[in-house]
């Protein structure tokens, strides 16, 4: 598989959910990551009928595999639902590191708001419910407490410096809680969730990229 190939299968796995990498011809998944996270990809892959080897810290497709565009949205709106009970003989990679303290499921999370969720985990901003809206309304992600306000609130700010985004996001208290949602910024406009999965990319490689090495 061509590299622009492999860019194009990680950016669709990024989307849902799962931070990959591409080291040497490797898919090679975030360190975040627990092994049932790292299973849940197989299978999401090998459901898709996705041909794969196991190498030495990720996963290697198998020679020749083509991955047409259809497969790619397919990724990007999977759901556990989708998932085909196939037989996967197919171990953790001897050289990838995992996090056995995770237990959040990926493909139980919708698929519009995912990479959000990992991102915030990621820098240890702790998300305890999360939805996409379903096309129905704005998307949410809550936290428990209030602790956690102002650190996204500055993350916002400084991220709408460098992002553009579909909607305008924001956080805010909600009871004992604390939540981040988005608003649309014409009233009559319709909640797209590839917009919000769009933004929801944007917004967690912009997280990743500047903050996960400072918490």
């Amino acid at each position: 598989m061509k590299k622009k190939h492999l860019i194009e299968l990680r950016n669709s796995l990024r989307r849902r959910g799962f931070w990959v990498d591409v080291i040497d011809r490797e898919l090679v998944l975030d360190q975040w990551y627990s092994k049932s996270n790292f299973c849940e990809m197989l299978e999401l892959l090998t459901s898709l009928q996705i041909s794969i080897q196991i190498g030495e810290q990720g996963i290697r497709l198998e020679p020749n595999t083509l991955v047409p565009d259809e497969i790619f949205n397919r990724i990007e709106s999977f759901n556990r639902d989708d998932l085909r009970l196939i037989p996967i003989s197919l171990t953790i990679p001897q050289g990838w590191s995992y996090n056995p303290n995770n237990d959040l499921s990926m493909l139980e999370i919708d698929c519009g708001i995912v990479s959000l969720v990992f991102a915030l985990n990621k820098v240890d901003l702790y998300t305890s419910m999360s939805c996409d809206g379903h096309g129905q309304r704005e998307p949410k992600i809550w936290f428990n407490g209030h602790a956690y306000i102002e650190t996204i609130r500055k993350i916002l700010m400084e991220a709408n410096r460098e992002v553009s985004f579909a909607y305008d996001w924001e956080i805010r208290e909600e009871g004992s809680s604390s939540v981040l949602t988005a608003k649309k910024r014409l009233s009559n406009d319709k909640w797209d969730v590839k917009k919000i999965q769009d933004d929801a990319l944007a917004l967690s490689e912009y997280i990743y990229n500047n903050y996960f090495r400072i918490w």
